[in-house]
């Protein structure tokens, strides 16, 4: 059940969960410690998203036709400081938790929505 309804989630909403992340990770950037798996960026002052990932989709409820759910997603993010007038970046990898829900109906899902988004580290 669980593969069935994340193909579900990647075939349908791929773009709509890169896009809320992109917006989160270039806007809140500064909420989450990308720091913890750089090498050469000692303080994030920029951060855009390469790609992601969609690792699994759990703690799936149903209440009538609504769904709700968390996906688990691997982001490739590009992070950026400045030193002596240079520009250094690195890409790291950071997990994001995303809580979402949805109308399921006649095995289809719409009203996708992601209701929060908060780093993952385990």
């Amino acid at each position: 059940m669980n593969d069935y309804f994340k193909g579900m989630i990647e075939e349908q909403f791929y773009q709509q969960i890169f896009d809320a992340l992109q917006d989160e990770i270039m806007n809140n950037y500064s909420e989450y410690d990308l720091t913890l798996r750089a090498r050469d960026v000692i303080e994030v002052l920029e951060a855009t998203l390469d790609n992601i990932e969609i690792l699994r989709v759990n703690n799936i409820k149903q209440d009538d036709e609504e769904v709700s759910f968390d996906i688990l997603v691997n982001c490739d993010i590009e992070i950026g400081d400045y030193f002596a007038k240079e520009n250094i970046s690195e890409s790291i990898r950071q997990w994001f938790k995303l809580s979402c829900s949805a109308v399921l109906d006649n095995a289809s899902l719409s009203d996708f929505v992601i209701n929060d988004i908060e780093a993952y580290n385990k």
